[in-house]
């Protein structure tokens, strides 16, 4: 967010009027119709702010929020639908259109149905429209080094596919992975996509092979360029923004790209990653230049809650920096239950408080009916680690249990 913009919704939430009502928004409580019609109007006008200087991404970002919200609390989706048109958000359009969620039966919806279909991606999904122009423009792009930035599920994984599907044959290829869970991921996803050449996952697989797609960690691509006279000629870095991070992994990973240079300075480098905005930030050495390819507007906006140690739950809205408070005394763990949906992912940053936070969470569930594969599961862990591994018992309350 540019400073002018931060400076100027937080002067416009200090309009009593707009304070109340995008409280009553973000807070989801009922609105008049005065009230509706504001928020609309003023959703409107942060859209022809932005028009006048689209580098305000902001004015543009927080109107959708406010017609988002409003269609999904009133059941009203005429407005997110034209919205969705009108500024390249087709897969929500799409969606609209197909759960029949408009009132009106119009021939000219019927003919935007079809028209749509020309943004279907190679996996069969709808591309924004800003998805689908830079997505072009980067499979284009034959620069040695070049970047696609975009927020988790804009197809970052589907175009390393298609970038592979673009190089000639006869290419050693590596799609550098920071952990061993990604590499499976990322393998499985290959492997599928049925590209034609051979796949290796570890650097002792290596032959001598003139061709193959290789997929390792920071580590085992490293390991096989100390080991073997070879050198790739197109890394893919997924997860890119992990060079940033000052520790072991950030090193090893700049080191494998300036090390693969020196052998093969003709290299092709491809940075993916959901987490960076500056391309500037990637660079590795002076003089550096990595096209980029940025996609901007993303069409998922999160609900942030914070539970607060004295009990009070606060929701926070990023565009006024604001924090409202929603509840009181109720403890973490009865907050988790009561907010769970049917899948849930909890995070603890410290290794060390995940078998405690595991353990105090199974205490406060119930059993569940555990199926075939729940059974197959626990008989593979009482196998491979041992009888009375605390994790097997967390599968009896719908929990599993990882640390790295």
């Amino acid at each position: 967010m540019l400073k002018a913009e931060k400076t100027a919704l937080t002067n416009i939430n200090k309009n009593q009027l707009f304070k109340s009502v995008i409280e009553k928004v973000v807070k989801d409580i009922e609105l008049s119709y005065e009230e509706k019609t504001y928020i609309l109007a003023c959703a409107i006008l942060f859209l022809k702010h932005y028009k006048e200087d689209n580098r305000c991404t902001s004015y543009a970002d927080f109107a959708y929020y406010i017609i988002l919200k409003y269609s999904l609390n009133y059941n009203d989706y005429a407005p997110l639908y034209d919205f969705s048109i009108n500024f390249g958000f087709y897969p929500i359009a799409k969606a609209i259109l197909d759960k029949k969620l408009l009132n009106s039966n119009l021939i000219n919806d019927c003919f935007i149905d079809v028209k749509l279909d020309r943004f279907k991606s190679n996996n069969n999904y709808i591309e924004t429209l800003e998805q689908y122009i830079k997505s072009k423009k980067f499979l284009s792009d034959e620069s040695n080094e070049k970047s696609y930035l975009a927020p988790t599920s804009f197809g970052k994984s589907s175009l390393i596919v298609e970038c592979i599907k673009k190089l000639e044959d006869g290419l050693k290829i590596v799609i550098v992975v920071p952990t061993k869970s990604l590499l499976i991921q990322t393998y499985k996803m290959i492997r599928e996509a049925d590209l034609g050449r051979k796949i290796i996952v570890h650097d002792e697989m290596y032959n001598g092979e003139v061709s193959f797609i290789a997929i390792f960690t920071q580590e085992r691509a490293l390991r096989l360029l100390s080991r073997k006279e070879i050198y790739f000629d197109v890394l893919f870095i997924d997860e890119a923004h992990n060079i940033l991070k000052k520790y072991n992994r950030s090193i090893l990973l700049t080191r494998l790209i300036s090390k693969n240079k020196t052998f093969n300075p003709k290299q092709k480098v491809i940075y993916l990653s959901p987490l960076i905005s500056n391309i500037e930030n990637l660079k590795i050495t002076n003089g550096q230049t990595i096209s980029s390819h940025i996609i901007n507007y993303n069409v998922k906006e999160a609900e942030i809650f914070e539970h607060r140690l004295n009990k009070e739950v606060f929701k926070y809205n990023r565009f006024v920096n604001q924090f409202y408070r929603v509840g009181e005394g109720i403890d973490k763990f009865n907050y988790l239950r009561v907010n769970s949906g049917e899948k849930n992912f909890i995070y603890n940053y410290r290794p060390v408080k995940i078998e405690q936070l595991a353990n105090d969470l199974c205490k406060k569930l119930p059993k569940i009916e555990t199926s075939g594969k729940i059974h197959e599961l626990e008989k593979i862990l009482r196998k491979e680690v041992h009888g009375g591994f605390y994790a097997i018992k967390h599968l009896s309350y719908g929990l599993v249990y990882l640390h790295g």
